[in-house]
């Protein structure tokens, strides 16, 4: 729609409105930025517990031949995981302060890392329980391989479709008002 102006001649097109709704880091989005923390502490804390059985992670990267050998990918690809994790999280959490529209797509990797991870450490699981028949079995890692397929559902979705993440970071200058996310 173009108007005119006081002397006829045709002004240009007014840009269009930026959506009013929630903006801000508040709402939900709440969560997701506690949840980048969270998962920061707690990859941080798991990969210290696997420290702390260094002579056995010795004896796995360092095995040649025998079953140990079959623990090496899985053990790896978890350490690779659990520092892509780290990072990513972190990397949100800047993007997240940041304001800066990256977030949406880098969440939305983080949150695909996430379920990789967990996963990945399902599988690992499994290799190391038919390495090492003598070693307990553990229901956590199954547990957190659903977990992050769960997370990567609800919040993918959320960082996508929005109204607060898309006035917040897409359209900063929308007007603040009081509608549902």
């Amino acid at each position: 729609m173009t108007t005119q102006d006081t002397s006829g001649s045709a002004a240009t097109e007014a840009p269009p409105l930026p959506d009013a709704g929630p903006r801000g880091l508040g709402g939900w989005l709440i969560l997701p930025i506690l949840g980048f923390v969270g998962t920061i502490l707690l990859t941080g804390w798991n990969l210290g517990e696997a420290l702390s059985a260094w002579n056995g992670l010795v004896a796995v990267a360092t095995a040649k031949s025998g079953p140990l050998v079959s623990a090496q990918l899985p053990m790896a690809m978890s350490l690779v995981a659990g520092l892509l994790v780290i990072a990513s999280a972190a990397y949100c959490l800047y993007l997240i302060f940041a304001r800066k529209r990256a977030i949406i797509t880098f969440a939305t990797a983080h949150y695909l890392i996430l379920a990789a991870a967990g996963l990945l450490e399902w599988w690992g699981t499994g290799v190391l329980e038919q390495t090492m028949p003598n070693m307990p079995p553990d229901p956590s890692a199954a547990r957190e391989g659903v977990r992050g397929l769960v997370i990567a559902a609800i919040w993918i979705p959320y960082f996508q479709l929005s109204q607060r993440v898309r006035n917040t970071f897409v359209n900063p200058a929308a007007p603040a008002g009081v509608a549902a996310e």
